[in-house]
C-alpha cells in the first residue's frame, strides 16, 4: 500500500514539473494546484460565466500582462481556471496576485472588501473605472438541491442544481453602495435626481434588460456631474 501512494506521489510530481517546465517564463501562473472537475452525472449544469469552455483571455498577475491564455471561471468556488502549456489539465490561479483578467470582452478582477462593507470576497466584474467611482457587477452561482420523482423507477432522485445571481455596486467615497435603477443613484446623489430621470429617459435606458450598459451610461453620467460641480 505504501508503495502504491508513493508511486501515485512520484506521477504526480512529474506532471508537475512538466507543465512548469513547458510553461518557461510563465510558470508563475501555472504554479496553482489542479482543478477538481465537477461531474456532470452529480449536477444539472454548471457554475461557468458563460460556458465551461477555454476561451482566450489576458491575465495581469504580479503587474505582469501574460496575453494569449486559456481561461474559464468558476463562480461558485470563486477560481479562475488556467489551461496548462500542455492543454491537459486545469490549474487554479492565485487570485490573491491577481490584478485582472480579460474575457469575453470582460475585465475581472478579485476584490478582498473589508468585513463592514458586506460584501463578499471573490470575482468581480469592473464595468467602470472612473476617478470618482467604479462599477462592479457581481455574478455568483448558488448550488440548490431537490428531489426529483423518476415517473419509470417511482423512485426519488435528488439533483443539484446551480442558481445565477447578479448584483451591481457603486464605489463612492471609500463605500459600496448596492445599485440597480436610477433610483438607486438618485438615492446616492439627490441634488442631482432631476438630471438623473432626464438623462434616463433620454437615453432609454432599461435597467432590466439592459443593466449593463444602463448602468454604466448613468455612472458615468454622475461621475461627469459630480465633476463638473467641484470645478
Amino acid at each position: 500500500m505504501a508503495v502504491l501512494f508513493l508511486v501515485q506521489a512520484n506521477a504526480q510530481e512529474a506532471q508537475v514539473a512538466n507543465y512548469l517546465q513547458q510553461a518557461g517564463d510563465y510558470a508563475a501562473i501555472y504554479n496553482g494546484r489542479f482543478e477538481a472537475i465537477y461531474s456532470t452525472t452529480l449536477y444539472d449544469n454548471l457554475p461557468y460565466y458563460i460556458n465551461s469552455n477555454f476561451t482566450d483571455a489576458t491575465i495581469v498577475y504580479r503587474n505582469i500582462y501574460y496575453p494569449n491564455q486559456k481561461v474559464r471561471m468558476d463562480l461558485y468556488r470563486n477560481q479562475l481556471i488556467l489551461l496548462s502549456p500542455e492543454k491537459q489539465y486545469g490549474i487554479i490561479v492565485n487570485s490573491q496576485n491577481l490584478n485582472k483578467v480579460i474575457m469575453y470582452n470582460k475585465t475581472f478582477v478579485w476584490l478582498t472588501p473589508s468585513k463592514g462593507s458586506g460584501l463578499k470576497e471573490g470575482y468581480y466584474i469592473q464595468l467602470l473605472e472612473k476617478e470618482k467611482m467604479q462599477l462592479f457587477c457581481k455574478t455568483e452561482f448558488v448550488l440548490e438541491s431537490s428531489q426529483q420523482s423518476e415517473i419509470e423507477s417511482k423512485q426519488q432522485r435528488l439533483t443539484n442544481s446551480f442558481t445565477q445571481k447578479m448584483q451591481y455596486y457603486l464605489l463612492y467615497n471609500n463605500q459600496y453602495y448596492k445599485v440597480k435603477d436610477k433610483k438607486s443613484f438618485s438615492k446616492l446623489f439627490p441634488q442631482y435626481k432631476k438630471q438623473i430621470n432626464n438623462f434616463s429617459k433620454e437615453h432609454s435606458l432599461n435597467f432590466k434588460t439592459n443593466a449593463d450598459e444602463s448602468l454604466m451610461s448613468l455612472a458615468g453620467y454622475c461621475e461627469e456631474l459630480l465633476t463638473s460641480t467641484n470645478k
